[in-house]
């Protein structure tokens, strides 16, 4: 009878031992890689994904940032969009909200499995959002999220679009988590310039509706006016109507007022004294090409936006067009109105009096020198009445508006938000989808060409041959 080999039992057991030693270790990386992708999967999309799109398509603002952090209730959006057909721009940027809150949540409803959703909803339809929170709701409609570039399109042909889904989403938020709305009276009967659409939809934005007031027929401004416009008045108020606004500002009221440099009004500007407050005498020049736009003569002034309470809404890097302008004076000796200068020209600009028989602007030697306001802000201590002045009757109108992405209604937003004492949501820009290309300049294109395809595998080339003589000499 054959014994069995008592000397390969040592050496199976060690093969045994080191084959679950083995499978365990196996099993113990793959239960620590499964876990990692688990723990990967739940941080916010902020933290694994990044934004490398050309215009920060998906990096929030801090505007959305500050409103996300601080929603004093739930807010729920439905994105009804159909299973495989889902705008990715839309979905990572609605990721990029629910990070920067745990009480903001989105959603897909796809219509075809969800039939009857939308009808809860008036205008809703596929491919839009539906913003909710408590019993109010905002339909963001799709075209509203991507705006084309028409002025390109015109006049170079290229259709360039820009993505304004952060501007929708965070104007929907600010809508249905708002508690109070407000009404400005913009005045009429004057020659005043309404203001167009690019104006009203920042107001709305803020909960303020816009209305006409004319002082003749109303008798009397409405109770439940949060704030007066006087939009380049082409004449001057009566003394009843100056007596009116003037009783409502000793009641604590707000008034706007943009005038015309070309236009007297007397009982307008008297009514603006008894705040503090004068005009310039001079259309404001600028000297500092910084300072005006375009190239232009230095009349289209794009002056500094003075960081405050009353421009905390204008976003940094904008700008706010105010051309053909004269400065705003305030009395610094009237402890009655706290005052704060909220657009203002450069230290090397001037103000040119005889700008009516002027050619092209010329400073004189008795014209003023040095940095002007063309807006200011008065407070009343007392009373609680808030009063700004804009020495630019351009300064609301349309076409100013639009030379500057919004800047204008973004600046008049900011002061509606510090009439009614609401939170600032300012006009957040669209970010372009147009890629910039990346180019060589000519002058390179020979160098780099010699360094990629000769000296680059010339070295590699070499550098093998000096390792494998190395390690054949080991």
């Amino acid at each position: 009878m054959k014994l069995p080999n008592l000397k390969k039992r040592p050496a199976n057991a060690r093969a045994l031992h080191n084959g679950a030693y083995a499978a365990v270790l196996t099993a113990a990386v793959l239960a620590a890689v499964i876990l990692l992708n688990l723990v990967v999967q739940a941080l916010p999309t902020k933290f694994t994904e990044f934004d490398i799109s050309t215009g920060g398509m998906f990096t929030l603002s801090d505007t959305t940032k500050d409103l996300l952090r601080g929603l004093p209730q739930e807010v729920q959006v439905y994105y009804l969009a159909q299973t495989g057909d889902e705008d990715g721009n839309v979905t990572r940027l609605l990721d990029r909200y629910a990070d920067e809150s745990g009480r903001f949540r989105w959603e897909q409803r796809d219509p075809v499995l969800y039939p009857t959703f939308a009808q809860k909803y008036t205008d809703a339809s596929t491919g839009s959002l539906v913003v909710t929170s408590g019993e109010k709701y905002k339909v963001v409609d799709y075209n509203s999220l991507y705006e084309m570039d028409w002025e390109s399109y015109y006049t170079t042909g290229s259709m360039d679009y820009s993505f304004k889904a952060e501007n929708a989403v965070t104007t929907a938020v600010a809508e249905v988590i708002r508690t109070n709305t407000y009404r400005l009276c913009q005045l009429t009967g004057h020659g005043e310039t309404a203001l167009s659409s690019d104006y009203t939809e920042t107001l709305q934005n803020s909960g303020i509706e816009v209305s006409e007031l004319s002082l003749v027929t109303a008798g009397g401004v409405p109770e439940d006016t949060a704030a007066v416009l006087i939009n380049a008045p082409q004449t001057d108020l009566t003394d009843s109507e100056a007596d009116t606004l003037r009783q409502y500002l000793q009641n604590g009221g707000s008034l706007l007022a943009a005038t015309d440099l070309t236009v007297d009004t007397p009982r307008l500007d008297a009514l603006l004294a008894e705040a503090g407050l004068t005009r310039q005498e001079g259309l404001l020049v600028e000297t500092d090409a910084g300072h005006y736009a375009y190239g232009y003569s230095g009349t289209y002034l794009l002056p500094e936006v003075t960081a405050s309470a009353v421009t905390a809404g204008v976003n940094s890097g904008m700008y706010v067009f105010a051309p053909i302008a004269q400065g705003v004076l305030y009395d610094e000796d009237n402890t009655e109105w706290e005052y704060t200068g909220l657009l203002s020209t450069s230290a090397s600009a001037y103000a040119m009096a005889g700008y009516a028989d002027a050619v092209q602007p010329e400073k004189a030697d008795t014209d003023p020198e040095g940095a002007f306001d063309v807006a200011v802000a008065a407070e009343n201590t007392g009373t609680g009445a808030k009063v700004v002045w804009a020495g630019c009757a351009n300064l609301l109108s349309a076409s100013m508006n639009q030379a500057v992405a919004g800047g204008n209604a973004q600046f008049l937003g900011s002061v509606a938000n510090w009439f009614t004492g609401e939170e600032n949501a300012a006009v957040i820009e669209g970010r372009s989808m147009s890629a910039e290309s990346l180019t060589v300049p000519s002058g390179s294109i020979v160098g780099l060409g010699v360094l990629f395809t000769i000296l680059l595998p010339v070295a590699l080339v070499v550098l093998g041959i000096v390792v494998c003589v190395i390690r054949r000499r080991k």
